[in-house]
C-alpha cells in the first residue's frame, strides 16, 4: 500500500512538471506568434488596422469567470466536497463552451465586414484569426478534460456508499487528488491569462 502511495506522489509531481513544461512551450510560442504580428505590421504594404469586434469582450469576462469557477472547484476537491467540486466544474464547462461559442461569433462577425483567412489582401486578418483561434483550441482541449474530471466527480456523487469507488476516485492523503483539479486549474488559468493578454495585444496593435 506504501508503494502505491508514493508511486502516485510521484506519478502527480510528474504530471505537474510536464504540465509546466507545456505552458512554458506554450508561451514561447504565442510570444513568437505576437512577435510576427509586430514584425509584419512593421513592414507595412497592404496591412490595414481594423476593430475588434465588442463581443470578445463578453468572451474575455466569461473565461475570467470560468476560473473562478474552477478554483472553487479546486478548493473543495481539495477538501473532498464532493457536491461543491461536481457544481464548480460543472459551471466552468458551461462558460468555456461559451466562450468558444462568442470566439466563433466574433469571428463571423469580422468575416462579414471582410475581415477573412484565406486569399486577403490585408495580413493584419489573417494574423488576428490564426492567433485567436489557436488559443480557442488550446481551450477546447481543455473542455475535454474538464468534461471527464465533471464526469468523474458525478460518479463519486453517485456511489458515495462503495468504498471501492470511493478509493479510486479520491483519496485522503494530503497533496494526492484522483480528480486532478491542480493541473485543470493551472492549465485553465494559464488560458485565461494568456487570452487577456491576447485580447489587450491585439486590441492595442489594431488600432
Amino acid at each position: 500500500m506504501a508503494s502505491t502511495v508514493k508511486y502516485n506522489t510521484n506519478n502527480q509531481g510528474a504530471h505537474r512538471f510536464t504540465m509546466w513544461l507545456f505552458i512554458i512551450t506554450t508561451s514561447m510560442i504565442f510570444a513568437g506568434f505576437t512577435s510576427a504580428f509586430l514584425v509584419r505590421k512593421g513592414g507595412g504594404g497592404a496591412w490595414t488596422s481594423f476593430s475588434i469586434p465588442e463581443i470578445f469582450k463578453v468572451s474575455t469576462v466569461l473565461i475570467l469567470l470560468s476560473s473562478v469557477f474552477l478554483q472553487a472547484a479546486h478548493m473543495a476537491n481539495k477538501k473532498q466536497h464532493k457536491l461543491m467540486t461536481a457544481t464548480g466544474l460543472f459551471f466552468t464547462l458551461i462558460l468555456g463552451g461559451f466562450f468558444c461559442y462568442f470566439q466563433v461569433q466574433g469571428w463571423q462577425q469580422l468575416n462579414d465586414a471582410g475581415v477573412y483567412l484565406s486569399f486577403n489582401p490585408n495580413p493584419a486578418g489573417p494574423y488576428f484569426l490564426v492567433i485567436t483561434f489557436i488559443h480557442a483550441l488550446h481551450v477546447a482541449v481543455g473542455l475535454l478534460f474538464l468534461i471527464i474530471a465533471f464526469f468523474h466527480a458525478v460518479i463519486s456523487l453517485r456511489r458515495t456508499n462503495s468504498n471501492e469507488i470511493l478509493s479510486k476516485i479520491e483519496t485522503s492523503e494530503k497533496g494526492i487528488l484522483k480528480i486532478r483539479t491542480d493541473l485543470l486549474t493551472l492549465f485553465w488559468h494559464f488560458m485565461g491569462i494568456l487570452w487577456v493578454y491576447l485580447y489587450f495585444f491585439l486590441t492595442l496593435n489594431l488600432k
